[in-house]
């Protein structure tokens, strides 16, 4: 019985990681990695040196009142250690920001999530970034059902969009009408733009994992310097 609930246990454990390995994203940590307390987390290094770490400053300036020296509930760090802890976990969470920017998917910079992706694409993309994408998902295959269109629905979109000369595969510019064409078809788009959407909200995600990370670690520094303001009061 008692191997039985082991097991039992275990496969509810690896399910459940299972599920948050498949579903481990960037778009569920935007808020998180690029709020606006993270954005201006990215002016703290100067900001923060010269407050703290300026011995001109320093001489004249007492962080007393405002992180409180009573270290009874501090684990006995002074207040300006207490700032120091929060400054520094500030720049992580602002180093978390710039490692958010410079590694996110292109996709992000159309939209964080999908919603305002699809949206965005819908009224921006051209011909050949919907060509781009059905290549991509017939080359590595579909991540989401979204993906499973018919190749026929893709090639009528192609012929409207762009113009088909008849009884050839040549293409006849006068006969494109790309308005027509998204609008017919604006299903079909929009599967092959979600599928886009979630097969790039994947990618790089040991750059998110390091991110993450970062940010979390503000989050118990930031959570520490509250406890022991709480504390006080």
């Amino acid at each position: 019985m008692y191997h039985g609930h082991l097991r039992s246990w275990l496969d509810s454990l690896r399910m459940r990681w299972t599920t948050f390995a498949y579903n481990f994203g960037w778009s569920s940590y935007v808020a998180f990695l690029d709020g606006w307390i993270a954005k201006c987390a990215m002016g703290i290094p100067i900001i923060g040196y010269l407050i703290l770490f300026n011995d001109t400053v320093s001489q004249h300036v007492s962080f007393d009142t405002l992180a409180s020296e009573n270290s009874r509930f501090a684990g006995g760090l002074s207040s300006t250690a207490r700032l120091k802890l929060l400054y520094f976990g500030l720049i992580l969470l602002g180093t978390a920001n710039i490692v958010y920017r410079l590694r996110r998917p292109f996709v992000f910079r159309v939209g964080t999530n999908v919603f305002d992706y699809v949206e965005r694409a819908l009224q921006h993309f051209t011909a050949s970034a919907y060509i781009d994408i059905h290549g991509t998902i017939r080359h590595e295959g579909h991540h989401t059902l979204h993906g499973k269109y018919y190749d026929a629905d893709y090639d009528a979109f192609l012929d409207m969009a762009l113009g088909k000369r008849a009884g050839t595969r040549g293409r006849d510019a006068e006969t494109a009408n790309w308005s027509e064409a998204k609008k017919r078809y604006e299903e079909l788009l929009r599967s092959m733009l979600i599928e886009n959407f979630y097969r790039n909200n994947v990618k790089r995600r040991g750059s998110l994992a390091v991110a993450a990370s970062l940010a979390a670690r503000d989050i118990c520094c930031c959570s520490f310097q509250a406890w022991t303001s709480l504390s006080r009061s």
